[in-house]
């Protein structure tokens, strides 16, 4: 071979070695860049930078007087960057000292300032750039600590790196809790919590973080981080006052009859807002707990308060009226070949729809719904009063949970309709119904026929600004005929006068509403096995109602499990209470200088401007813990101290002024441009306007009385 060709080879091979390299790093640069180029870009970020979320402040969730029923408390952990770029050595070893005993004295009670000194040299030589000094510091500590030796130089100059976590609280610990919700990062989140978490949640904001150390990182203090957003306040119809007798006399029932759970709902009757929502349950420890929304989410056979909708349908159908006799047989009767019982065998025959209604006889309104609606087209027609009473849909309540309702008709359930199917309805059984949407039914009645949608929340808040109100909503204008709905009220009040809840009948005011027993497991034989669930529905005054009721007792196993003994008790301390708060408010300061307040109310606190309170406990020494940046605050103490909680002043609606001094009072009053006149001395114990009043500019003057 000569030389030429011998050296064209050699080229060549060069050439096809530097060309197939070419091709491989071409093909690994598309590869990492188009291919593998988010992995890549990930591990670079990871190494030296990135952007994390910083979690904005949630929300309150707040009564209807705007009491916090929850909000979020700050608490900070804190730690040092021994190695901060602007804290030198000198000015470290001129400071070591003074910080340790700061430590020492406030934070790192349990060490001395000599340990803490040197424990801050050591990590220092060691160059510990997130050395952890303390956790779960309060507000008030996190401020202190800011002005120590070193730290007041922030994060650069004193190596200060503050990391915030805020801590979710209820205000008054188990109150409506279940209705409240939980708020969890593994797990669902319930309750107004989940419901409103758009609103409650913000919006989160980003720092730009390095990576110092193993799983490490420091923000970087010459980047501007984006702000996180608060979320915004929801204001909810809960009452207080109203929730914690609901509560209260709840679980009293309960432990009485050892039952296994219980519910209470308290609505008011013209806009449909729920004042109280009690839901207990016993856990395994025997102790009654908010541990399921049984108002919301649990279906039952409602079994005798449902015998208002049978009844009703026969009022409004014509047929019927208060005086049709039926034979009630002794407490006994056979549909085909099953056999109907009342609660017990009394020995009555002829009666009437009133006396068989007030008496609560199964046999009596059964025999009626027969009688009336037992043809082909009866029954469908009957099936349909259900589906014009509102029955056959959700309430709507804005928290989740809720299922639809369970009614049969002869159409859709053509399978499961049988010839027992319209007497056993007519009592309450073959159908399921949640405690809130029989209440609804109930509401509908009291209401004058309009039926209204369950208002939990009125209005969401962002920095004392109204962003979205929640009005009342008609679901349906009219359930029944005027005739009907006279008579059925008429039955209602008679059932207080005469029948089974006359037992909790008031002298001082009337109630209109009707027992319930059901017995949940009929199936079983045997009287012992028998579980049953105890309740009650109703409105009061009747000749004007205000708040409708429901109470449910599920499996009372002492001391009586009839709805007249376990549950309506229940009801006459809720609306004892419920009465005493309406009377007040009618009351005129001409007429009842000093309202009289009944046994264990709770005094009315101190309301008025933060910073004056702030002030006042500095000046005599008084330790006050403010957590939040409310303008207006009502205080509450214990062992500790002074504690605040924060007053919403809610546009468009008229402010809680008790507790506040005159001064505070007239300010606030001078802002809606309303005239104020005061009786008495002292601080406001009652306003004749009241709290969570729509437009109060509306009104011409308020009167205030003080002692």
């Amino acid at each position: 071979m000569d030389r030429k060709k011998e050296f064209l080879i050699r080229v060549y091979v060069v050439m096809a070695g530097f060309i197939l390299v070419g091709i491989v790093l071409a093909s690994k640069a598309f590869i990492i860049s188009n291919i593998e180029g988010d992995k890549w870009r990930k591990m670079a970020d990871e190494l030296y930078f990135k952007l994390i979320s910083i979690e904005a402040e949630r929300g309150k969730i707040l009564a209807d007087d705007g009491s916090p029923l929850a909000i979020s408390l700050p608490f900070f952990e804190i730690r040092m960057d021994t190695k901060a770029k602007g804290l030198t050595k000198e000015v470290f070893k001129k400071n070591v000292d003074s910080l340790a005993i700061c430590l020492a004295n406030n934070i790192m009670l349990d060490q001395t300032p000599a340990e803490i000194k040197t424990w801050l040299i050591k990590e220092r030589q060691r160059e510990n750039r997130y050395l952890l000094i303390a956790r779960s510091l309060d507000f008030q500590q996190y401020e202190l600590l800011k002005s120590f030796p070193i730290f007041r130089g922030g994060q650069n100059k004193g190596g200060l790196i503050v990391i915030r976590k805020d801590r979710r609280e209820k205000p008054f610990k188990f109150l409506a809790s279940r209705t409240i919700g939980l708020n969890r990062e593994n797990a669902q989140s319930i309750g107004l919590e989940s419901s409103f978490d758009s609103f409650l949640k913000g919006v989160e904001g980003q720092c730009l973080m390095k990576k110092v150390g193993d799983k490490i990182y420091l923000p970087v203090d010459d980047v501007n981080q984006i702000e996180a957003k608060k979320g915004s306040d929801i204001v909810t119809t809960i009452n207080v006052g109203i929730q914690e007798v609901a509560e209260e006399a709840l679980a009293e029932a309960l432990t009485k009859h050892n039952a296994d759970k219980g519910c209470a709902v308290v609505m008011e009757v013209k806009t449909g807002a729920i004042k109280a929502i009690a839901n207990l349950g016993k856990n395994p420890a025997g102790e009654y707990v908010e541990d399921f929304n049984y108002a919301v989410g649990l279906s039952t056979e409602p079994g005798s308060t449902m015998k208002l909708a049978s009844t009703l349908a026969l009022l409004d159908d014509g047929h019927v009226d208060l005086k049709t006799p039926v034979d009630i047989n002794g407490g006994s009767c056979y549909f085909y070949n099953k056999k109907m019982n009342d609660s017990k065998m009394h020995g009555y025959t002829n009666v009437d729809l009133q006396f068989a209604f007030e008496q609560s006889s199964n046999v009596g309104i059964s025999k009626l719904a027969w009688s009336v609606f037992s043809s082909p087209e009866g029954q469908k027609k009957f099936a349909q009063y259900y589906e014009k009473f509102g029955l056959l849909k959700k309430t709507g309540i804005a928290l989740e949970g809720e299922p639809k309702p369970l009614i049969k008709n002869p159409v859709a359930f053509k399978d499961k309709w049988y010839g027992t199917t319209l007497p056993w309805m007519s009592v309450g059984y073959e159908m399921l119904l949640t405690p809130l949407q029989i209440l609804n039914f109930y509401n509908a009645i009291a209401n004058g026929g309009k039926m209204m949608k369950p208002l939990i929340v009125s209005s969401v808040v962002d920095d004392d600004n109204e962003i979205s109100t929640y009005r009342p909503k008609v679901l349906v204008d009219s359930i029944a005929s005027e005739s009907a709905l006279l008579q059925i009220n008429a039955l209602l009040k008679g059932v207080l006068e005469s029948g089974t809840a006359k037992a909790i009948k008031s002298e001082q005011y009337s109630i209109s509403g009707k027992t319930g027993t059901a017995v949940t497991n009929y199936f079983v034989t045997g009287f012992e096995k028998k579980d049953y669930q105890a309740s009650f529905c109703g409105f009061f005054p009747s000749e004007n109602p205000i708040y409708s009721c429901i109470v449910v007792v599920y499996n009372p196993t002492q001391g009586g499990f009839y709805g007249g003994e376990a549950a309506a008790p229940v009801f006459r301390k809720i609306a004892d209470r419920c009465m005493r708060d309406i009377n007040r408010v009618a009351y005129q300061v001409n007429e009842q200088p000093k309202p009289v307040l009944a046994v264990n109310v709770l005094p009315i606190g101190n309301h008025g401007f933060a910073k004056d309170f702030e002030k006042l406990f500095s000046f005599i020494g008084l330790p006050y813990h403010n957590q939040q940046t409310s303008s207006w605050v009502r205080t509450i103490s214990d062992h500790d101290g002074v504690y605040t909680l924060p007053q919403q002043k809610v546009k468009g609606q008229m402010p809680d002024l008790t507790g506040m001094g005159l001064r505070d009072a007239l300010f606030i009053m001078d802002e809606f441009g309303i005239e104020t006149r005061i009786k008495g001395v002292g601080k406001v114990v009652w306003q004749s306007v009241q709290t969570g009043t729509y437009d109060p500019r509306i009104t011409k003057s308020i009167d205030l009385l003080l002692e």
